[in-house]
């Protein structure tokens, strides 16, 4: 399983697509390149933290054999993101979310430890842009777990190599689809 640290991370990585509208921000108001290049390159960062978290996970993580009984995919749970990546854009009195860094540093930690408290770490927008699928699954006990994958679900009642990242949430590695 991922330690807090690693979970942070994901979280934060999840993030990252906020940061780059926050660039976006301040690009339309023209302000110097310097001021947003920072939040574009900090998002890419994340992105590439997310994509070697997982890397490191698919090959350091302990392996569990994971028996599908049933599955529903959860690829929707990603739109309660899409709310987060409107703030940047929001303008009252002409001030923006992209115009203080302490205040904005603030606010991502705050949602940041939200998110890791309330387990939904693994709901990453950016693991989408990597190919990641979320799926509900029921293992053979009846239990619900959260299954990322890169292959498509097809048939229930199939065992999959899959690696464990906290305790109901599992990151398929096998090969081929299930």
């Amino acid at each position: 399983m991922l330690s807090i640290i690693a979970k942070c991370l994901l979280v934060s990585t999840s993030l990252s697509p906020v940061l780059v509208a926050m660039a976006v921000s301040q690009y339309e108001r023209d302000e110097p390149w310097t001021s947003w290049t920072c939040w574009l390159a900090t998002a890419f960062l994340l992105g590439a933290l997310c994509w070697g978290l997982l890397k490191y996970a698919t090959k350091k993580a302990q392996k569990y054999t994971l028996y599908i009984q049933a599955f529903e995919r959860k690829d929707q749970e990603m739109l309660t993101f899409l709310f987060i990546y409107l703030l940047p854009f929001l303008r009252p009195g002409g001030a923006t979310f992209a115009s203080e860094w302490i205040t904005n540093g603030y606010i991502l930690a705050i949602v940041i430890l939200a998110i890791v408290q309330a387990g939904a770490f693994h709901f990453n927008p950016v693991m989408s842009l990597f190919g990641y699928h979320f799926y509900a699954v029921k293992n053979k006990h009846g239990a619900s777990n959260l299954l990322i994958s890169k292959k498509n679900l097809r048939q229930p009642r199939k065992e999959v190599q899959t690696v464990k990242l906290d305790w109901n949430v599992y990151l398929h590695i096998g090969g081929s689809d299930a």
